[in-house]
């Protein structure tokens, strides 16, 4: 995307007030204050929630794109990928909730029916629920049409895991972020938003909390926002979130959510189509 390219997709974005998507009981709750944080007047919260067209930024995160989601100094996007686990997601939740911060969750198909408990959790505490493939593969690695089907896969798997009252949103994270050109014409024709990162914790490596605080933090400082990549499915990782959220509002940062016009009302359809990326897709 180029300067003016990019100055259109910036004029199209807007920022919304997440009480404004509260119609109905069964949508999530965005955003929510420090304040409004019951028990905890010290809480991070998230400081405001923005919305983000698909069909005008296509793709974000500084590790790959030249624009990243419209933040200001000191605003980071927390985003999970590779859940949900038995074993941790639930305690980042618990993290995420006890601080009132919302976040990202981008899911893998085959984990999100194994545990739609936890997806429809994260969906009703108001987090933003994207996708990460059925089976989290090297999509740069496949044919385009098993591409095709894992991202598919994908978000149907997650969609049946909500039910039919709760949609995903049109956010993708491809696996070790490894996509084609193909395969990013495919997700614009879809009107999903492609999602990199700015800020890699690398918290797949084994490390301690300690290290995984003091390296994300670290990494801001340089960076000054931006959409940091965490995994729930790592338990150093869920051990770490209640220190992080507390050392990032100690060095004056705010959480930041995004969400898609309409969020939590427009279900995302799947066709099956399997054409080169040349052809037209419905």
């Amino acid at each position: 995307m180029n300067g003016k390219s990019a100055g259109k997709a910036a004029a199209r974005m807007f920022v919304v007030v997440s009480a404004a998507f509260g119609v109905a009981s069964l949508l999530p709750r965005f955003g929510a204050t420090a304040e409004e944080c019951p028990g905890l007047s010290t809480a991070i919260g998230t400081s405001r929630v923005i919305s983000v067209d698909p069909a005008a930024l296509r793709q974000v995160g500084t590790a790959q794109y030249p624009q990243t989601l419209p933040l200001r100094d000191h605003e980071v996007v927390l985003s999970f990928d590779d859940g949900p686990s038995p074993l941790t997601t639930g305690k980042v939740l618990d993290a995420l909730a006890a601080e009132c911060a919302k976040a990202t969750f981008f899911i893998v198909g085959e984990h999100a029916r194994a545990r739609p408990d936890l997806v429809r959790r994260a969906y009703k505490e108001g987090h933003a629920i994207g996708t990460h493939s059925q089976t989290h593969p090297d999509l740069a690695r496949l044919t385009y049409a098993e591409a095709v089907r894992e991202i598919d896969g994908g978000i149907q798997s997650v969609q049946t895991a909500l039910g039919p009252q709760m949609t995903i949103a049109p956010f993708f994270r491809a696996p070790y972020l490894q996509i084609t050109s193909e395969l990013q014409h495919f997700l614009f024709q879809r009107e999903l938003m492609l999602w990199s990162i700015d800020i890699d914790t690398e918290d797949w490596r084994p490390q301690t909390p300690d290290n995984l605080v003091e390296r994300t933090l670290s990494l801001l400082e340089a960076k000054h926002s931006g959409i940091v990549l965490l995994h729930d499915v790592q338990p150093h990782t869920a051990e770490a979130i209640p220190m992080l959220l507390r050392e990032l509002k100690a060095h004056g940062y705010s959480i930041v959510q995004a969400i898609a016009p309409g969020a939590g009302t427009k279900p995302i359809t799947v066709s099956g189509d399997t054409a080169p990326s040349g052809a037209q897709l419905k």
